[in-house]
């Protein structure tokens, strides 16, 4: 097991001096996150972890956001209260989303409230389905765009770091899981209409579902060759399949097992050009290095996993 300092006091929010050298998989866990073969935050429940132009950033008990440069990790800021979900990142912002939908920008050593998206438009609709308040529950962006994904409320986009937003999809479509390819397409992952495709920023859709033994979409992400996705028959049920994109169509992956032991979660697929990697309800992760074409397991089973990325570090 590999121990990293946790440094306590707001770290710089310059990118490295040193620039990274390689792409790795890190898995965040209830235990930790594993960064390749090591584990760092030992101890701690990661509850997300993306990269950044600052290097790979995690979100500790739904509080603490810290940044990781030179093997250690740094508290940046910290959320009064807890309640972060998902870290959200373009070219100039850190976004935390979380419970109640409540979304915050990172400024300076702060974790700002951003009082706009309180009042989004269809924001007095969002819901959940058995009655809570609902939740941020994903990010997406392009570099400059950022795409919110709230359950159920949609998929609400800022074009200005947040000071003005505007809805996109069907709130009712309940959105689970969105992504952005190379192109700036949009895709999202649905509970109604299984997949969802946008060419024009949101403004208008296409659902796909040829080839789909059922509707229930929960993850998606998005490498060369399209979209990789993650679908069941519902939310609980034990029928989960993967599948990726194929040349305009929705065909099974090779290499994963028959019995999925369930559904994949939001956040729990993720690319980064031809490699990508899935965490199975049963918290073992499977990679590939064909744009997912096909699976192989990378060995280790890591219980509750929360969410994956590939980081440079």
């Amino acid at each position: 097991m590999h121990e990293t300092r946790t440094q306590h006091g707001p770290a710089s929010l310059e990118p490295p001096t040193d620039p990274p050298t390689r792409s790795t998989l890190a898995v965040a866990t209830a235990a930790g996150v594993r960064v390749g073969d090591s584990v760092e935050l030992a101890g701690r429940s990661v509850t997300d972890v993306v990269d950044s132009p600052l290097g790979p950033i995690a979100l500790c008990g739904g509080r603490d956001l810290l940044v990781r440069t030179g093997g250690d990790w740094s508290l940046v800021a910290s959320l009064e209260g807890g309640g972060g979900r998902r870290i959200g990142v373009t070219g100039r912002a850190v976004f935390v989303g979380g419970s109640e939908a409540r979304l915050w920008r990172l400024d300076g050593s702060r974790l700002e409230r951003v009082a706009a998206f309180d009042r989004a438009p269809t924001s007095a609709e969002w819901h959940t389905p058995w009655g809570g308040p609902p939740d941020v529950y994903a990010f997406a962006s392009d570099g400059d765009r950022l795409y919110v994904g709230v359950h159920v409320g949609g998929i609400l986009r800022s074009d200005d770091l947040g000071s003005t937003w505007s809805d996109t999809i069907d709130l009712h479509l309940d959105v689970h899981d969105v992504a952005v390819d190379a192109a700036g397409e949009v895709w999202a992952a649905t509970g109604r209409r299984a997949l969802a495709r946008s060419t024009d920023g949101g403004a208008t859709w296409e659902h796909v579902t040829d080839g789909l033994h059922a509707r229930y979409a929960l993850a998606v992400a998005v490498g060369p060759a399209g979209p990789i996705v993650g679908v069941s028959s519902g939310p609980f049920a034990r029928d989960g399949r993967v599948y990726r994109w194929d040349g305009g169509r929705l065909v099974a992956v090779e290499g994963l097992p028959d019995d999925l032991e369930g559904a994949v979660g939001p956040g729990l697929i993720t690319a980064d050009g031809s490699t990508a990697a899935v965490a199975l309800p049963n918290g073992v992760v499977y990679t590939s290095d064909d744009a997912g074409m096909t699976w192989a397991p990378s060995g280790a089973a890591f219980g509750t996993v929360h969410a994956l990325a590939f980081v440079d570090v």
